[in-house]
């Protein structure tokens, strides 16, 4: 009869990444022609639009959450941009287990104009699974110095930033064409226009997945 040695456990050494967060951005440079038209809507609404407010932001005009819900082709667009969004973050998370999601996609959007030094506090979008931006138009010429107008999404580990263990805010620049979305707890702020410039437009959203989102129950509330 024979004995076999016991086996040997061999020490293991590895490094994970936790808490990653998901973010996407992309850009539409054939846009022109849709942010032409959605800029003509978004100013001529301003002007009609009772329930507009400078909420949350410093000379910037946020207008009623019912845009998505205008009925134009390029609303339309917008629309599809922000559907593609949601379904690649989705499967980010989820991998093949996105195939198995089945709520209906609930959204709200809603137009934010920005006047001269206008900017917006840092705050998060806890009441939707995903938040984002659309840029419509932007008076800084792409590419110039300093960060006006940028789009800042903040380090969610406060601990981290405590200690200065962070590698500081995310920063997007406010391309016209560009998309970008997130989630909706992560905390997000955005950089004043610059002084005696034009008017910097963007179509912020939600989207949430009907059994989590109720507020879009209302008629500012719409599917994709």
């Amino acid at each position: 009869m024979t004995t076999t040695e016991p086996a040997v456990r061999q020490p293991t050494r590895q490094v994970m990444m936790n808490w990653r967060t998901p973010v996407y951005s992309k850009d539409h440079p054939d846009a022109d022609e849709h942010n032409k038209i959605l800029r003509e809507l978004i100013l001529a609404a301003e002007k009609e639009d009772d329930a507009a407010a400078n909420f949350g932001g410093i000379d910037a005009i946020k207008s009623s959450e019912d845009i998505l819900l205008w009925d134009h082709p390029s609303i339309d667009w917008v629309k599809s941009l922000i559907m593609e969004a949601v379904n690649e973050l989705t499967i980010a998370v989820l991998g093949d287990a996105a195939k198995e999601v089945t709520p209906k996609i609930l959204a709200e959007g809603w137009a934010v104009v920005y006047r001269s030094g206008g900017s917006l506090r840092p705050h998060s979008h806890h009441d939707c699974n995903w938040s984002g931006v659309y840029y419509v138009d932007n008076p800084t010429p792409v590419g110039a110095e300093g960060d006006a107008g940028y789009l800042q999404l903040l380090d969610p580990r406060p601990s981290a930033v405590s200690r200065q263990a962070s590698p500081g805010p995310v920063r997007f620049e406010p391309v016209p064409g560009r998309i970008v979305a997130f989630p909706g707890w992560l905390t997000h702020q955005v950089r004043s226009t610059a002084t005696g410039s034009g008017l910097r437009i963007c179509i912020a959203w939600n989207v949430a997945y009907d059994k989590a989102f109720t507020r879009v129950g209302t008629p500012a509330g719409g599917t994709l």
